[in-house]
């Protein structure tokens, strides 16, 4: 079949489908499932080459599809001009994953003392520490795993798979995860998430630790589930 190139202009991510601009105008639909692996899902604006296929009412689909990501920009033409004078020695620029390593490892030690006080004061069941390491070394292997497959170039787990993990229990993993492997430390909207849930765990903990329950608080519902958490 004739293949054609063309670019991805409305893609619904949620539902895993959306339509192709063709070159000679007309857009044509396109699933999830007619996509090559790639290690970023698509979005609009990817340049995709396919084949046309018939769907099942009929029209016609974009099948074996290759996502090439976005359209590189086409350079300008160089301009002969004089030399310039030989540029100031530059100065190294902070590296922003680094900028960062040291709160999250911060983080995970503020996390893993309020945890252990909440454990000896009892406002905890050991069993609860228990669930934090497991849960954390899950958080970390995952968080592994999709380094792998980022540098395999494979096709990688949805970001809000790693969130929910660091969310039931495994933040510690996970930050210390962030801080080993240099991953998910440059996008804004990850980091951002990830502050939240991190900030969640120490406020949760935090007010456990101090005793801060009130009717209706988080705290009674929380001693409700759990009989044996304060005693």
């Amino acid at each position: 079949m004739t293949r054609e190139t063309g670019i991805l202009v409305d893609w619904h991510d949620a539902r895993g489908f959306g339509f192709i601009q063709r070159p000679a105008g007309g857009k044509i639909y396109v699933h999830m499932k007619s996509i090559g692996k790639s290690v970023e899902r698509p979005k609009a604006g990817d340049s995709l080459s396919y084949e046309i296929g018939q769907g099942s009412n009929g029209r016609p689909v974009a099948i074996n599809v290759h996502n090439h990501g976005a359209p590189k920009a086409k350079a300008a033409p160089a301009v002969r001009s004089a030399p310039d004078p030989a540029p100031a020695p530059a100065r190294p620029k902070a590296d922003p994953g680094m900028l960062g390593i040291s709160i999250r490892v911060s983080a995970a030690a503020v996390i893993l003392v309020l945890l252990a006080n909440d454990i000896m004061l009892g406002r905890f069941p050991p069993w609860v520490g228990l669930l934090y390491l497991i849960a954390g070394i899950a958080s970390f292997l995952f968080y592994q795993a999709d380094k792998r497959a980022a540098a395999r170039r494979e096709w990688r787990e949805p970001e809000r798979r790693l969130h929910l993990l660091d969310l039931t229990f495994g933040i510690i993993g996970g930050l210390l995860a962030q801080h080993v492997l240099r991953h998910k430390t440059y996008k804004p909207g990850f980091v951002m998430v990830t502050g939240l849930i991190t900030a969640l765990h120490v406020l949760t903990l935090g007010l456990i630790m101090f005793g801060v329950y009130a009717p209706g608080s988080v705290g009674d519902a929380f001693r409700q589930w759990f009989p044996s958490v304060g005693r």
